[in-house]
């Protein structure tokens, strides 16, 4: 299994927008169907995306040149995720935020309004729009090509990444399961220190994925 896809999907556990709207699920009626939809769709894109690329691309792997493509594709998230987190920092969101409303939520007006009263088929499109490939995603299938796996290895390590990126709505879904009557307390009091540091920590962890995939792709590159 790659280490970075392994931290990858760690990080992708902790990605702000699903965070919010799993929380908003828990403070529903039906927070285990919903959370069930949720989940479900999310893991037929993640999974679905995930099989379909290193079964195409786990052939021919350890030629040079799809070696030094997939350097090339590091070296660009890389340096978004860097660009990112340093606007991020520096507080530019900020100063243009002061010319619009305040908003207590990252998750966009128009799904934050339909979140106020959630539905099954709801939940499962926001568990497939919010699990499309994005940075982490991309990064954590390079890391797993470029360990030159088998197609049944890719499969595997793609499962795996998946059952980390989903750590959050599964874990939540348990507590709902097993501990109903603390679920609620738990997730409030871990929601509220989110929000309170959500700014440093997201652009902290970007900006390290960033960094390294950088390090990664030049020392590749240049060797």
């Amino acid at each position: 299994m790659s280490p970075e896809a392994l931290v990858l999907g760690l990080l992708s556990a902790v990605r702000g927008v699903p965070l919010a709207i799993v929380y908003a699920f828990l403070l529903t009626d039906q927070p285990r169907r919903l959370l069930l939809a949720y989940v479900a769709a999310g893991v037929v894109v993640t999974l679905g995306v995930g099989v379909v690329v290193v079964t195409w691309l786990h052939t021919g792997t350890r030629e040079a040149d799809d070696t030094t493509g997939r350097l090339l594709v590091d070296l660009v998230l890389g340096a978004v995720a860097v660009l990112w987190a340093l606007l991020r920092l520096s507080g530019r969101e900020l100063r243009r935020a002061r010319t619009r409303p305040a908003r207590s939520s990252v998750v966009p007006p128009a799904l934050e309004r339909r979140l106020r009263a959630p539905t099954v088929p709801l939940a499962g499109a926001a568990g497939f729009a919010t699990n499309l490939p994005g940075l982490y995603y991309l990064a954590a299938l390079v890391a797993i090509l470029q360990t030159h796996p088998s197609a049944v290895s890719g499969i595997a390590q793609v499962a795996v990444y998946t059952l980390l990126r989903f750590t959050v709505p599964v874990g939540a879904l348990l507590l709902v399961a097993l501990r109903p009557d603390r679920t609620l307390g738990t997730v409030r009091s871990l929601h509220a220190w989110g929000r309170r540091h959500a700014r440093v920590l997201l652009a902290l962890l970007v900006g390290a994925v960033g960094v390294y995939l950088l390090v990664k792709a030049l020392t590749g590159l240049l060797a």
